[in-house]
């Protein structure tokens, strides 16, 4: 619970109520950490800390969110949450800076692509042009044959 009010007592100086209601908001979309409020966030699951991160984001709603590799180390079927909840974000209103290594799940959820190889922008466009055989794009863009 406290996860996610210190973020509003520091965002919303309007009062409890609308502190209190955006709090019940994000237990609304994010029903599993309803059971966890009292557990500190170092005893959650990786997956559950995962959640958190993003109920917090989802509470302050800040105009761009930046996310960095969101499924390292989570279950599937945790990490396809995840990105739901992600492209969520995004149709409602939030413009996401994904970082990942799954480029398939990022192309999908993507309205522009840049690929960084070395440091560099080794392509960029927007998802359409990313469409089609992917494992040669890949190839391309990293100049090696696997």
């Amino acid at each position: 619970g406290d996860n996610l009010r210190l973020p509003l007592e520091r965002l919303l100086k309007s009062g409890d109520r609308e502190r209190e209601a955006r709090l019940r908001e994000a237990l609304v979309r994010f029903p599993a950490l309803s059971e966890r409020l009292r557990t500190p966030a170092g005893n959650l699951s990786g997956g559950q800390q995962k959640m958190v991160e993003l109920a917090k984001a989802w509470v302050v709603r800040p105009r761009l969110c930046l996310v960095d590799e969101p499924s390292v180390g989570l279950a599937p079927i945790v990490a396809a949450e995840v990105y739901r909840f992600i492209e969520l974000f995004a149709s409602e209103g939030m413009t996401i800076l994904l970082v990942d290594h799954n480029v398939r799940r990022v192309v999908k959820m993507s309205e522009y692509v840049y690929v960084l190889s070395l440091g560099e922008i080794a392509a960029r466009g927007r998802r359409q042009d990313f469409e089609g055989d992917l494992h040669a794009q890949v190839r391309a863009w990293l100049g090696v044959n696997f």
